[in-house]
């Protein structure tokens, strides 16, 4: 998936520490939320188009769920493929980009945590096109992005991270802080990871990237252009959205026929 926006370094040169820095205390609560979502509008079939190590797929197809995963990156689908053989599961994982990649005719499909935030926003309306080619009619789109609109200074600085993590014989410290263009909706972020392998000499390796964010309305309009309807928005949470306050944009869009 190469734009100009750049991609975060667990998925260029780091795969195997992605589950690390992505996979969090909250990661479960917001999978919910995704799938009470889903439940809501009595799916049965989900194609995760951002699937990365197999989060949501894993979490949805032990609730019952038909998925099938795909993703860009082929190391972070091998390490997927491996999580599915140690637990046993029978789960699909194809390398594809979510501008182009057709597998079927599905009831839902998900691309979460600010994947779509790695598109430019010409990119971002062809995955919705091919998004909408992958689904049944009335078949739902439900993704998750930052909010322009409630990017203020404080929540630019709570974005910051400093964390340090133990993934197998490595330490990994990371600090991770970001930057707002609000009039082209970039939030970029500056990463310095320290990476040290039993007493090793440590590794430093410093990264940048951005996201592409939108207000509430502009992804409206976008859907609608591209063949959607919104049904919903909401906090990432399932709470109600604030246009100025929730941090993050959690949109449920249904396919319309033409």
């Amino acid at each position: 998936m190469t734009n100009k926006l750049g991609l975060p370094l667990e998925y260029k040169k780091l795969p195997e520490y992605f589950d690390a820095h992505n996979i969090g205390d909250n990661t479960d609560s917001k999978n919910s939320v995704v799938e009470k979502l889903l439940k809501k509008h009595q799916i049965k079939t989900v194609l995760d188009l951002t699937c990365g190590t197999g989060s949501q797929v894993f979490f949805l197809a032990k609730r019952g769920y038909k998925v099938v995963g795909a993703d860009f990156s082929p190391a972070l689908l091998e390490i997927a493929r491996e999580k599915a053989k140690k637990e046993k599961l029978r789960l699909q994982f194809i390398d594809g980009d979510m501008r182009n990649i057709k597998v079927g005719s599905f009831d839902a499909a998900i691309t979460m945590f600010n994947a779509v935030g790695h598109l430019t926003k010409s990119g971002f309306e062809k995955a919705m096109r091919n998004i909408r080619g992958n689904l049944k009619d009335g078949g739902i789109y439900v993704f998750d992005i930052f909010n322009l609109e409630a990017m203020t200074d404080k929540a630019i600085s709570d974005f910051s991270i400093h964390s340090h993590r133990m993934v197998g014989d490595a330490q990994i410290h990371n600090v991770q802080c970001s930057t707002i263009d609000r009039k082209n909706g970039f939030l970029t972020s500056y990463d310095n990871y320290t990476i040290q392998k039993n007493a090793d000499k440590p590794i430093m390796i410093n990264n940048k990237f951005s996201l592409q964010v939108y207000a509430a309305k502009e992804l409206r309009e976008m859907l609608a252009r591209n063949g959607f309807k919104t049904l919903d928005q909401y906090e990432i949470d399932g709470s109600k959205f604030l246009e100025k306050k929730s941090v993050s944009i959690l949109t449920v869009a249904q396919k319309m026929s033409r």
